[in-house]
């Protein structure tokens, strides 16, 4: 995951919206304090604020959609570990902020919304 593009909202409080990459998907993220350069590799997770919709996925696939809000995504992936709260899509690591359903472990491909994605 890198940092793509960086727009400030505020340089003095270092807050901004990150576009990061993985080579062949974007995804915008919110950033406060931002302490990261554009080119950047990012060294933690990206943090989904409000998940909902989590349901194991029918089929083992990696998707990014965008929905209507500003950083809102739709994603399918891999949960590389459930008690972290990591999954894994393409070169994305997300940690998601939900409760987990019973029926998903680890290696299961879930999809979920996040209304806002957040670099720390």
């Amino acid at each position: 995951m890198k940092i793509k593009r960086i727009n400030w909202l505020s340089r003095e409080a270092l807050e901004a919206e990150v576009v990061v990459t993985d080579a062949e998907s974007e995804i915008t993220c919110f950033a406060h304090p931002l302490n990261y350069k554009e080119d950047s590799e990012l060294k933690d997770p990206i943090y989904c604020h409000d998940v909902t919709d989590l349901v194991k996925a029918e089929k083992e696939v990696h998707l990014i959609e965008k929905l209507d809000g500003h950083f809102e995504y739709s994603f399918t992936g891999e949960l590389v570990d459930k008690q972290l709260e990591l999954v894994k899509i393409g070169q994305f690591l997300l940690e998601l902020d939900t409760d987990w359903p019973g029926d998903i472990e680890d290696g299961d491909f879930v999809s979920f919304i996040s209304k806002r994605l957040d670099i720390i």
